[in-house]
């Protein structure tokens, strides 16, 4: 009797072990995946790529070439092309974050060195909608948003780090063109997006590797209770992201080779989506598209892939409505 007490007790310590040491969202398989990751696109460049924006109009998804300048595009099937050249006066001064507005039919560019501007797919028309704050030029755009009235969120981040945690987030006025700073101090600030409702802002503060959520309120114009909304552990620092439906963030988690997906009430991870080559660790973006938008691409700067994987939610259109 006591050996059966006593074996009992050890499979109960088992349990209890596995439910509080393994995270309930991997242990209820709630996994947002639908199939494997597979390499889409390996991009004969050099420099890193960014800003994986798909295009329902044409059907190419659509990056940035960072040092190079370019827009390109990848088709369907997986053919690489250069598309617009809109250029790079240095190092890393090139375009980084970019998302495809669906409501206009345009594609938004965070650009280091331009400041925020907008590039028409079908005339290649490019103009600039902000570059300079009170006559002070930008320090460098990394990524941006838009809101369901055509208002440009964006991270402020160059020259910023843990240490000067001087990065901000502004608001540019879809209708005045106006610049307001809604977020501040903040350590290398880079993706952002809203929740599907637009209550909440998200914004990746890669220099303290960790995600950070804002309420909003004055219809947009302003935030309280910013708070740290999930750590991360890993690689160097939380990048781009994208959002599905049901509003889970999928984080790329750069030099970590992984995308985190982070479901939007606890803050927990409800799956991890792992590059599929070993030392392609430098995944910074995860945005979604194809015809039914349940494919999420991942762009990876190092060795220059870009990954796809089904999933089981459509992604959110930008703007969420």
């Amino acid at each position: 009797m006591r050996t059966w007490r006593r074996w009992n007790f050890l499979a109960l310590i088992i349990i209890l072990a596995l439910v509080f040491c393994v995270p309930s969202s991997f242990a209820a398989g709630k996994g947002v995946r639908d199939g494997k990751v597979e390499v889409f696109a390996k991009i004969p460049c050099e420099g890193f790529i960014e800003g994986p924006s798909y295009c329902p109009e044409d059907g190419y998804l659509y990056f940035v070439e960072i040092e190079a300048g370019w827009i390109s595009r990848v088709s369907p099937e997986g053919k690489y092309e250069k598309f617009y050249n809109i250029g790079a006066p240095g190092n890393l001064l090139g375009p980084n974050g970019m998302i495809y507005d669906s409501k206009r039919k345009r594609l938004l560019i965070a650009h280091r060195d331009m400041g925020i501007v907008s590039l028409d797919p079908k005339t290649k028309e490019v103009k600039t909608l902000a570059h300079t704050y009170n006559g002070i030029k930008l320090n460098g755009p990394n990524d941006l948003t838009i809101d369901s009235k055509g208002n440009i969120y964006f991270t402020d981040t160059w020259g910023t780090s843990i240490s000067n945690p001087a990065g901000k987030v502004y608001r540019l006025d879809g209708e005045t063109g106006d610049l307001t700073i809604i977020m501040q101090n903040l350590a290398f600030p880079n993706g952002i997006l809203f929740s599907p409702d637009e209550q909440f802002l998200y914004v990746n503060e890669f220099g303290a590797n960790r995600l950070l959520r804002a309420f909003m309120i004055n219809g947009g114009k302003a935030c309280i209770f910013l708070h740290v909304f999930r750590h991360f552990d890993g690689g160097w620092g939380p990048d781009s992201m994208g959002m599905d439906e049901k509003g889970n963030l999928y984080t790329a988690q750069f030099g970590g080779a992984k995308v985190y997906v982070v479901e939007p009430n606890q803050g927990e991870i409800i799956d991890v989506i792992e590059s599929p080559i070993p030392d392609a660790t430098g995944t910074d973006n995860a945005r979604f598209g194809g015809p039914d938008n349940k494919t999420l691409f991942i762009t990876e700067g190092f060795q220059h892939y870009i990954f796809k994987v089904r999933v089981k939610n459509a992604g959110l259109p930008i703007p969420v409505r």
